[in-house]
């Protein structure tokens, strides 16, 4: 008993109860309600001569369950929402254990009143019922084992408490098929979860096969979306040009300068996302004062054009050790989204210092409070300002290679001031 007790919380608890699991045991019963109805009509027809009223009692009343059974099915199928799932599991296996009772009846009483040519019968039809019930429960293993249990063990009591030689043999080989049906319950419900487990890895790599598809897509429609906006305006301002004399061109070139550095910058940030997993980005000895000025200068361009300054405010002779590829990502990142979302006219400060906590790199720019500041170095955020688009990937890559480098990275936003501030050890 306490083995029992011991044993009996984790047969509970190794299988779920879904609608997976309710379903098929319904459908699975269906079938052998049907040739339940038959059994116990052989059985009583076989057994009348000797059992007369007792086995017809017996028989009707197992029909009469097994229809039962079929009528439940019904029910399950056309209102399943007429009860909860755990109220047709239960249901299911208080009318499965009471079937096995009735049929395990023939071994209990039944065997001792008659001969041995229809003990063997008896036998041979509960060896039947319980290879039947093996298959047709196997999706809950645990009402399977109970099935056979109730169906089997019994049997092999009378079988021994009948004493002679050939029934010890026979309890002897009733006890060996009883050990196989119960190893190939096991074996089938190992199989079953293997399966399962199969399916819901399947499953999950879809999904995620499924969500890289669409990351991708996504990327592509806004990298698009980047790099038709520099496009559309060298068009038009090489159209412009061809209209103009050659003093009023340089408002022309300005915008269709910025638009060359700005598709320069997304191709770059392209590059870079496809080759940072198989290029090996070693680091160098910078002068980080001459490269910062000169990614400013390429930048003041675009900020022109979009009637913007930038102010730099920089420490001479500054040195770190970093790739030089990944460095003007960094910068180019923020430089593009300082210019990108500041408020129009303004002027974006460019700070680089060298204290004791290291060297500290600064972008400071008026505009929208940022949102939200624990998530905008994340992969695929964004925060759209009107017709403002952004790829979301850019301040995820700085993120990346901030934290390949060592580099503390921080945002801060507070009375539309905005600064991203970056520390590199030296």
């Amino acid at each position: 008993m306490i083995i029992y007790k011991q044993v009996l919380p984790k047969l509970k608890g190794k299988q779920t109860i879904d609608n997976e699991l309710v379903t098929t045991l319904y459908m699975l019963s269906e079938k052998s309600q049907t040739t339940a109805i038959g059994f116990a009509a052989l059985i009583t027809i076989f057994m009348y001569s000797e059992l007369s009223y007792y086995i017809l009692l017996w028989g009707i009343t197992l029909g009469a369950i097994s229809l039962f059974r079929l009528y439940s099915i019904y029910l399950f199928k056309t209102y399943s929402q007429k009860y909860t799932l755990e109220t047709w599991y239960r249901k299911f296996i208080i009318v499965s254990l009471l079937t096995a009772l009735i049929v395990s009846s023939l071994g209990i009483v039944f065997i001792h009143y008659v001969d041995d040519y229809y003990q063997m019968f008896i036998l041979a039809a509960l060896l039947a019922a319980s290879s039947v019930a093996t298959i047709s429960l196997s999706s809950d293993f645990r009402i399977a084992l109970a099935y056979i249990s109730i169906i089997l063990i019994p049997l092999i009591a009378s079988t021994v408490m009948l004493q002679t030689p050939m029934h010890l043999v026979l309890s002897i080989l009733l006890t060996l098929f009883f050990l196989s049906q119960i190893l190939m319950i096991f074996n089938n419900h190992a199989q079953d979860e293997k399966i399962k487990e199969l399916y819901k890895e399947i499953k999950n790599q879809k999904e995620y096969n499924q969500h890289l598809l669409d990351n991708n897509k996504q990327f592509i429609a806004d990298m698009v979306h980047q790099i038709r906006t520099p496009l559309t305006v060298i068009m038009t301002n090489s159209s412009l040009i061809e209209m103009q004399s050659e003093q009023k061109v340089s408002s022309y070139t300005t915008q269709i300068n910025s638009a060359i550095n700005m598709l320069s910058n997304s191709y770059e940030d392209l590059s870079y996302i496809i080759s940072n997993d198989t290029i090996e980005y070693k680091p160098i000895e910078i002068n980080f004062t001459d490269f910062l000025k000169e990614r400013i200068h390429f930048f003041e361009v675009i900020a022109h054009a979009n009637d913007k300054t930038i102010h730099a405010n920089i420490d001479n002779a500054v040195k770190i050790s970093m790739n030089d590829t990944e460095l003007e990502r960094l910068i180019d990142n923020n430089l593009s989204n300082a210019i990108k979302h500041s408020s129009d006219k303004s002027e974006m400060k460019i700070v680089l210092e060298q204290n004791h906590s290291g060297v500290v790199l600064k972008f400071i720019s008026k505009g929208k409070n940022i949102y939200d500041v624990s998530m905008i170095f994340d992969k695929n955020y964004t925060e759209t300002y009107g017709a403002k688009r952004s790829l979301g990937l850019g301040l995820n890559m700085v993120k990346m290679i901030c934290e390949k480098n060592g580099i503390a990275y921080s945002a801060h936003s507070d009375k539309s001031i905005n600064t991203f501030t970056y520390v590199f050890k030296v």
